[in-house]
């Protein structure tokens, strides 16, 4: 019912002023984030100073948000400084307005050009009033495209934006075909890999879902659960790539990786098994096997160590992956 009726006001009330609507009805959560992300610099800040007056240790990498949805700025920008940053460039895959994305503090803090592509309209328009406004005064590029990416269309994109070989950092959530985007990018080899990951697949499955270009979360289950690769799927991928899984955020959404070429030893010999958070806002109202209970009946490929040329076995309800 719910569905019918947003469907019936999106046809009666321009898209513009639904969205404007929605942004006032939400101020006040705008707000307690903004005070949540003060709270959250601050604490970094007085780590760095004062680490022995807390009560607790902080995490091993520093955690905090000033355009990230989590913690994800504090990881970027540490793996940034252990790692080097000489190509000052990004690339990010699903931004949705700009306001919480993972190359953000790149883009309007630090005056890395970049492109940011995103399938939904309405987040487009505010993503581009956004980067209009806080690179008024600068004088980096930043391309903000409205685009549905799939494997097939992902590195003519990437080239028609002027990008190839060295990137800095390049983010993938797309709430989907995460695993099979980052598979099929060729047309740049970016210093940091940013995925998100599923935690709902568990810590213990190395499996994704099966490459569809036109995969939509929400219609492919209402839990909105079945979507992307588990973490050990992704370790999996990386390594094959030349990345090295390094860090990821405590809410258990996103994986970092750093191309192996560039890793220093110090972010070297982690593992998914070690590294693995369950989804921190889910399991406030599901158990990690109540999520996985859920969507364990649906189709799933399984990533095996070393796919070479033969087809890789298939536990229950896990297709084999595509042949390259």
């Amino acid at each position: 019912m719910k569905r019918l009726y947003r469907k019936l006001l999106r046809r009666i009330i321009p898209p513009r002023t639904i969205t404007r609507v929605n942004y006032l009805a939400h101020i006040d959560d705008r707000l307690l984030d903004a005070e949540a992300a003060r709270a959250d610099l601050a604490e970094a800040w007085l780590r760095d100073r004062h680490p022995s007056l807390f009560a607790q240790p902080g995490p091993d990498h520093p955690e905090f948000s000033i355009y990230s949805q989590n913690g994800e700025d504090g990881i970027l920008l540490w793996l940034l400084e252990l790692t080097g940053a000489p190509a000052k460039t990004f690339i990010e895959i699903g931004i949705e307005n700009g306001r919480e994305c993972n190359t953000a503090v790149l883009a309007f803090l630090l005056g890395w050009d970049g492109l940011m592509l995103e399938a939904n309209s309405l987040g487009v328009d505010q993503a581009r009033r956004l980067a209009a406004r806080l690179l008024e005064r600068k004088a980096n590029h930043v391309e903000i495209r409205q685009a549905f990416v799939t494997a097939e269309n992902i590195n003519a994109m990437i080239e028609q934006a002027g990008y190839g070989g060295e990137l800095g950092v390049l983010s993938i959530d797309v709430d989907g075909v995460d695993y099979w985007l980052w598979k099929a990018v060729s047309a740049v080899r970016p210093r940091i890999a940013i995925i998100e990951y599923n935690a709902s697949l568990g810590c213990d499955r190395a499996v994704t879902v099966p490459y569809r270009h036109d995969f939509d979360c929400r219609r492919s289950h209402p839990s909105g659960f079945y979507h992307g690769a588990s973490l050990p799927a992704l370790e999996l991928l990386g390594r094959r790539l030349g990345y090295a899984l390094a860090a990821v955020d405590s809410a258990g959404v996103n994986a970092f990786f750093v191309r192996e070429d560039v890793c220093p030893q110090a972010l070297r010999g982690k593992t998914a098994a070690g590294l693995f958070r369950n989804h921190f806002q889910r399991t406030k109202s599901r158990s990690p096997a109540e999520q996985w209970k859920l969507i364990r009946h649906l189709p799933f490929v399984q990533v095996e160590e070393d796919l070479g040329e033969s087809e890789p076995q298939a536990t229950e309800s896990v297709a084999p992956e595509r042949p390259e």
